[in-house]
C-alpha cells in the first residue's frame, strides 16, 4: 500500500486540491455570512465564536470583513460568494476525483471533463449541505431543544439522548457522504459497499481526530507565541487541509488494496 501511495502521487494531488480549498475559504465566508444575514441575522454572533478556531491574525481579519458585510449586505455579494465558493471548492473535489480515477484505473482522465465537473459540483453541494446541517444540529437545533424543554418540559432521558444524537447524526452523515463519494465519484464501481462503508468509517474517524488536534492547537498552543503564533496557526490550517485531502485519498488506496487482496484469494 505504501508503494501505491507513492506511485499514485497522492501527496501531489492532495497539495493541488488544498490550493483550491484554501482559495474557496473567502468566497464561502462571504456567501455564508450574507445567507445568515438574510435568513438568520440574530445568529451572526455564532459565526464570530467559530472564528476563534482560526489563527488570531486570520480571525481578526475575517471578523472585520464580517462586520463590514453586515453593514453592506446585498444579494449581489450573496451570488458572487456562492459562485466563487462553489467554483473553487468544486475544483478541489475535481482534483480528488481525478486522483481516485488514477488510483483505481491508472488513468486520471478516464472520465470526460463534463462528467467530472458535474460530479464535482454535486458532491460539493452534498458536502456543503452536510456541513451546514451538522452545524445546525449542534448549534441551532440544540438551542431550540432546550428552549422547548424550558417552556414545555421534556423528560430528562430525552435530553440525554439528544446530547448523544446531536453528535452521532452528523458523524453518521459524514460516513455516508464519504461512502457515496467513494462509490459514485470514480468512473465506475470499484468496490463493494461493506468495504466502502468500513473505509468511510475509518476516514471519518481520522478526519475528526485531525480536526480535534487542530482545534486544540488553536485554543491552547498558538496563543503561547505572541509574535509568531498567528502565522504558525495559518500554516497549520493549510497543513490541516492537505492532511484531510491525503486521508481521503488514502481511503481510496485502502479500498483498492482490499479489493486486490480479495481477488487474490
Amino acid at each position: 500500500m505504501v508503494k501505491r501511495f507513492i506511485k499514485d502521487d497522492v501527496t501531489a494531488f492532495a497539495a493541488e486540491s488544498t490550493y483550491y480549498f484554501i482559495l474557496g475559504l473567502v468566497p464561502f465566508l462571504v456567501f455564508f455570512t450574507n445567507a445568515i444575514l438574510f435568513f438568520a441575522a440574530p445568529q451572526i454572533q455564532v459565526i464570530i465564536k467559530f472564528l476563534h478556531y482560526l489563527p488570531q491574525q486570520l480571525e481578526v481579519s475575517m471578523a472585520e470583513n464580517i462586520y463590514r458585510i453586515i453593514q453592506g449586505r446585498s444579494t449581489v455579494w450573496l451570488a458572487i460568494g456562492l459562485f466563487g465558493a462553489l467554483w473553487t471548492s468544486s475544483q478541489g473535489i475535481n482534483v480528488i476525483i481525478r486522483a481516485m480515477d488514477k488510483i483505481f484505473f491508472k488513468n486520471r482522465n478516464i472520465q470526460n471533463w463534463i462528467t467530472v465537473s458535474i460530479k464535482s459540483l454535486l458532491f460539493t453541494l452534498l458536502i456543503t449541505f452536510s456541513l451546514i446541517l451538522s452545524l445546525g444540529m449542534i448549534v441551532f437545533a440544540n438551542a431550540l431543544i432546550y428552549v422547548i424543554a424550558y417552556y414545555f418540559g421534556i423528560p430528562e432521558m430525552f435530553l440525554e439522548m439528544w446530547n448523544i444524537a446531536k453528535y452521532a447524526i452528523p458523524f453518521t452523515m459524514m460516513i455516508f457522504s464519504l461512502a457515496a463519494f467513494y462509490r459514485f465519484a470514480p468512473a465506475k464501481k470499484c468496490a463493494t459497499w461493506p468495504v466502502i462503508l468500513v473505509t468511510s468509517l475509518f476516514v471519518t474517524g481520522i478526519l475528526l481526530l485531525l480536526t480535534g488536534i487542530y482545534g486544540y492547537y488553536i485554543l491552547e498552543i498558538s496563543k503561547m507565541g505572541a509574535t509568531y503564533g498567528s502565522l504558525i496557526g495559518l500554516v497549520v490550517l493549510f497543513i490541516w487541509f492537505r492532511l484531510a485531502s491525503m486521508v481521503i485519498l488514502t481511503g481510496s488506496e485502502c479500498i483498492m488494496t482490499c479489493e486486490e487482496i480479495k481477488n487474490i484469494k
